[in-house]
Parts: C-alpha cells; sequence; structure tokens
C-alpha cells in the first residue's frame, strides 16, 4: 500500500500541477478524486504523505521534489512563487465568477490585467522554459495554469508564441497529462463556455 495520497479536485489547477508533479516523479500514490462540480474548484489539495499533511499546493510540490528530484527545486530559490501565482490569480479572477453563476461576463479591466501577467511569462519562456533551458516546477505549475486558460475561451494565446510552444514541449514530458491535467481543464472550460458572453466595451 502507497504511503503517499492526495485528496484534490480535478477542476482545480493547484490540483492538477500536485499530480502532474507525483507522475513527473514516478511516485505510486493513492488518489482521492472529489465529485467533478465547480463546488470544488476553489479546493485545495491535500497530499499526505506518511504521517506528514500538507494543504497547500506549491508546498507540497516543494517538498516531494526536495525529497526526489532536488535539481526541480530552482523554483523557490529564485523568487518565482509571486509570478507564477499571480498568473493563477488573475486567471481565476476572470474564470470563477463565471462558472460560480455570479455573472456570465468577464469584465475588459480583468482581462487586460490576466493578459499583462501572460506577456510577462511569455518572456520568460523565450528560453524553453520558465528558468531558461531546463525544467523547473515552475513550468508544472505554470502548466495547469495554461491549460485551463487554453479551454477557457476568452483570451487568445496566439498572441503568446512562446507559451503555446513550452506547453507543447510540456504536455510531452508529463506522464499521464491528458488523464489528470487535461480531462479536468477540459471539463471546467465547458462549465465556463456555457455560462460565458462576450461583452465589448
Amino acid at each position: 500500500m502507497s504511503n503517499i495520497e492526495l485528496h484534490a479536485s480535478p477542476l482545480s489547477p493547484p490540483s492538477q500541477a500536485v499530480h502532474m508533479v507525483l507522475d513527473l516523479l514516478g511516485l505510486d500514490y493513492k488518489y482521492v478524486e472529489a465529485t467533478m462540480s465547480t463546488e470544488y474548484l476553489s479546493m485545495s489539495p491535500v497530499l499526505i504523505y506518511n504521517n506528514l499533511v500538507i494543504r497547500e499546493s506549491r508546498v507540497a510540490m516543494t517538498y516531494l521534489v526536495s525529497k526526489h528530484m532536488p535539481s526541480m527545486l530552482t523554483y523557490p530559490q529564485h523568487g518565482l512563487y509571486p509570478k507564477i501565482s499571480e498568473c493563477y490569480q488573475k486567471m481565476m479572477d476572470c474564470v470563477y465568477p463565471v462558472v460560480s453563476g455570479k455573472t456570465s461576463a468577464v469584465p475588459w479591466e480583468r482581462k487586460e490585467i490576466l493578459k499583462r501577467a501572460m506577456k510577462m511569462i511569455n518572456q520568460m519562456t523565450a528560453g524553453g522554459y520558465v528558468l531558461g533551458s531546463r525544467m523547473t516546477i515552475a513550468d508544472v505549475d505554470l502548466l495547469a495554469t495554461f491549460t485551463t486558460l487554453d479551454f477557457c475561451d476568452f483570451v487568445n494565446l496566439e498572441e503568446y508564441a512562446n507559451l503555446k510552444d513550452w506547453a507543447e514541449r510540456m504536455k510531452m514530458k508529463i506522464p499521464h497529462y491528458e488523464r489528470y491535467c487535461c480531462r479536468g481543464a477540459v471539463a471546467l472550460g465547458e462549465f465556463f463556455n456555457d455560462k460565458y458572453k462576450t461583452i465589448n466595451v
């Protein structure tokens, strides 16, 4: 029996990111999946490792790679948490009010704030990965956000050529990407697109 458990929602990008790290490291773990419902979109993944319980996705990812692949730990050492987190948060500022039924539109101002964050990340991935020529957990974290954006049809991703190329490269590296990251992003995109209406400002 595995001594690692992940309790998570497939719709949640942070949950998807922890999933991808576990698969990338080739670890044996038990997955306890929450119901595929938007009620669980904001659910934080819970990682149980032996007797340790971690309730924050980036802490969980950092802990896992510190034990099993320290070479990927460049992420926190370069202060990238705020930049990658900002991109995720700006996306959720646009997506969550729609899927939760609070509105059917994404304000122009929120889109522009998200696009500015994406432009910065697009520049960062010009060298192949977020930190240049090798993959770190920053890339895994970002892939979950980018995949969700790809299926929520409100931002033209063709404007971010570096990110598009980077995403295709990352998808080839993550075991079970379609099953654990893409599946949840597709479902969330369907929830979003059913309720979303473009507004012209």
